[in-house]
């Protein structure tokens, strides 16, 4: 990502509106750079249901919210229920590729931006009845990624899932 981020710099250097932008083409590059890595530190967490990797990318009064009905307010709260998920032991792991990300700089202190996840379940202990690997769920998020204090946090995340039919996110199967 770094060798990108500096051919980026680069170009917005030479772009003749460079100069006049209040908010500078480097700083939105560096501001998308960090809003993305908390997003793929959070994927991460999922992956390895790590309640502090899942949480700590959240502002303290941060918001999360899945498909309009669960919401919890405040990093406290978020990894509480983190931890309620990680102590339930499941018979499939879930892989989460996020992709599709897109960025708007508000200012030198806030983006909004939005990011699709599939997700895909498999017993990694019978890898031999892995029938298949299609995502099981399509994520939309929408996110608010502001500066504090600790760094690049989200203030909310808002879930939108599609799932196959008959697949129960967080079931047995």
């Amino acid at each position: 990502m770094k060798p990108i981020l500096a051919a980026g710099a680069l170009v917005a250097l030479a772009s003749p509106g460079f100069a006049h932008d209040d908010t500078g083409q480097v700083e939105k590059l560096l501001i998308k750079d960090a809003c993305t890595e908390i997003l793929y530190t959070y994927g991460e967490g999922l992956d390895e249901v790590d309640p502090a990797k899942v949480t700590d990318v959240f502002t303290v009064d941060g918001i999360w919210t899945a498909d309009g009905q669960v919401e919890v307010a405040g990093r406290a709260k978020f990894r509480e229920m983190w931890e309620g998920i990680a102590a339930n032991e499941r018979p499939t792991v879930g892989r989460h590729a996020i992709n599709n990300i897109r960025w708007n700089v508000v200012d030198s202190d806030n983006a909004t931006g939005t990011a699709l996840v599939q997700q895909h379940r498999y017993n990694p202990n019978k890898r031999d009845e892995i029938d298949s690997l299609a995502a099981m769920m399509l994520v939309e998020i929408s996110m608010q990624c502001t500066r504090t204090d600790e760094g690049w946090r989200f203030a909310r995340m808002d879930l939108n899932s599609v799932s196959i039919a008959g697949y129960s996110h967080g079931s047995e199967e």
